[in-house]
């Protein structure tokens, strides 16, 4: 059970998209997870696996929480992730720094977002 779960809830600020990312209205949307693992009560592993997605591409701003449970949780299922290395962030900054080189960076492919850009 999260400490703060009232930082997760649906319809609040807190997990609405960014307005830069712009949101497709044809582009699948799940609800966001409600434990800080994008794939646990949620429908995101099935629609991927609709999608015949095998590759999951991972960044955003909460790599002391989200992005490693997402990392772990993909990994498990089997999917192979790849984490864009200036495309995530976390508090302190040589923290984050630490956990992509030396966790992350066991389990996932780090690339930069040109790398990954350039391998499509």
């Amino acid at each position: 059970m999260l400490r703060r779960p009232e930082h997760l809830l649906e319809e609040t600020s807190a997990v609405e998209l960014i307005p830069e990312l712009g949101a497709e209205t044809d582009r699948p949307r799940l609800a966001p997870a409600s434990r800080g693992v994008a794939f646990i009560g949620t429908t995101l592993d099935p629609t991927l696996r609709a999608l015949g997605v095998s590759t999951v591409v991972v960044c955003g701003v909460s790599l002391n929480l989200g992005i490693i449970g997402l990392t772990v949780e993909a990994v498990n299922l089997g999917y192979h992730v790849v984490l864009a290395t200036d495309a995530v962030a976390g508090i302190p900054s040589d923290y984050a720094a630490d956990v992509l080189r030396h966790t992350l960076g066991l389990v996932a492919s780090l690339a930069t977002v040109d790398e990954i850009i350039g391998a499509f």
